[in-house]
């Protein structure tokens, strides 16, 4: 038997979310019974345009059926509704008359698949395919007209791909927060550049002081000058890393050097170096323009590029130039140093270390005052408790009955405790260092 021949079951489905997603241009459908259009019952439907909010189509074989030439054309519209005007009851889906008090059911209608050859599938597949790779998720649109007049987006409106569906719809989510399918070819919109975020990579910065005698002469040797002794020379480094930028490096700074043309290229529009005060020292840093995200492969390659600007290329030029003081003096400024030498993000390199085996938190009290106080992992200070008293003595049972509820030990707590007040990176942040610790109940230890 013919399979074009077969009788063709309807599609069950068990929400709207499902119902949703199967909708597509092609698909057939039934009215099985409606309440106020007995004339469309029993005639087949195909889905000719979907939107978020609802779907067109137009009766199969029958271009000019009133139902296929109204809505200047486009055919009758169906509005999605609310998931609690559904019923799904096995493969026929009952819609309910919200404009009656009793919500009675005001249509039913049975689902069938696309028919299609197999060189449609194919080639449907394959135009699916191209526009899944023009427009990738991430990818700014703004939209230029939608002849819709159900859901109304004003032209100028921006957003952004959230995925694109397998009949080749732009699911968007927009600026204003509403979400909206685009069809391309039928929906006019334009690609826009990506928006652009600063990644910031982080490196040991070193300098060497020359200094005039009494005699005005440089002497022989310099004095090396690390990051907290750099502080104080911010300003003059940055104006002389700005000066010795080259012409050719106006648009995309160190990118303009860069010779793959690969992903890393395509993402990173530009890269420069300049310095940034940070836990009380002077840091090199390397200021990258970045479109979306970099993938931990793509990030790599774009450290060991820079580190090779840092160290062979840009800055050794850069090191050779002095740079005048208003002493007299001359500096000398490295982005690189063989000497334990790092490019971090700054993720990597300012997110407080912990050690192992700090609970998430745990209860003290506060010297003085005797408190019940809360200290999280990671966390500077404290947080006030609701179960505190007026009792100190309590407040230490308190914090230790707690504590022992949550599995926290006295090493910890006291970890905690020194990590609250002194940073997550120094010793007494480690559980370890009170393994051999006489157990201590109650509050905080400021020793």
């Amino acid at each position: 038997m013919d399979a074009s021949k077969k009788q063709r079951e309807p599609v069950a489905f068990k929400s709207l979310a499902e119902l949703k997603r199967f909708i597509r241009p092609g698909v057939e459908f039934k009215t099985v019974s409606h309440a106020n259009h007995a004339d469309m019952v029993g005639l087949t439907r195909v889905v000719t345009t979907v939107q978020t909010v609802g779907f067109y189509s137009k009766i199969k074989d029958q271009p000019e059926h009133p139902f296929s030439t109204c809505n200047h054309g486009k055919g009758f519209y169906t509005d999605f509704g609310k998931a609690g005007n559904y019923i799904f009851d096995g493969t026929t889906v009952k819609v309910k008359d919200t404009r009656k008090q009793d919500r009675g059911v005001i249509y039913e209608l049975e689902f069938y698949d696309r028919e299609q050859n197999m060189e449609e599938t194919m080639m449907d597949r394959k135009m699916v395919n191209f526009i899944k790779e023009q427009y990738p998720p991430g990818t700014r649109i703004r939209l230029n007209s939608m002849d819709d007049p159900y859901a109304p987006i004003l032209p100028g409106t921006e957003g952004e791909v959230d995925f694109v569906d397998d009949a080749g719809q732009l699911h968007m989510k927009l600026d204003n927060g509403r979400s909206l399918a685009l069809i391309p070819g039928e929906d006019s919109f334009t690609v826009l550049p990506p928006k652009l975020t600063t990644l910031k990579l982080y490196m040991p910065l070193t300098a060497d002081l020359y200094e005039r005698n009494e005699y005005g002469d440089f002497d022989d040797s310099s004095t090396l000058l690390e990051g907290r002794e750099l502080r104080g020379y911010q300003d003059q480094i940055t104006a002389a890393l700005v000066k010795n930028r080259m012409p050719e490096e106006t648009e995309r700074g160190l990118m303009h050097w860069y010779d793959e043309a690969d992903s890393v290229d395509r993402k990173v529009r530009s890269a420069v170096f300049t310095v940034e005060k940070r836990d009380r020292q002077l840091w090199g840093v390397a200021e990258c323009r970045v479109a979306g995200e970099l993938s931990d492969t793509e990030l790599e390659t774009l450290k060991e590029y820079l580190t090779g600007q840092a160290s062979d290329g840009w800055g050794e030029g850069f090191e050779q130039r002095e740079i005048s003081m208003d002493d007299g003096g001359e500096l000398y400024v490295h982005f690189w140093n063989s000497d334990e030498w790092s490019i971090q993000t700054e993720q990597e390199l300012f997110t407080p270390k912990l050690a192992e085996g700090l609970p998430e938190l745990c209860f003290s009290t506060l010297p003085g005052t005797g408190e019940l106080i809360c200290i999280k992992r990671g966390e500077s200070g404290y947080y006030p408790s609701d179960w505190s008293t007026d009792d100190p003595a309590q407040n230490r049972e308190l914090a230790d009955y707690n504590n022992e509820r949550l599995g926290v030990t006295q090493a910890q707590r006291l970890a905690m405790e020194c990590g609250s007040m002194h940073g997550w990176d120094v010793p007494g942040a480690d559980p370890s260092a009170y393994q051999q610790t006489e157990p201590q109940m109650g509050g905080m230890n400021l020793g």
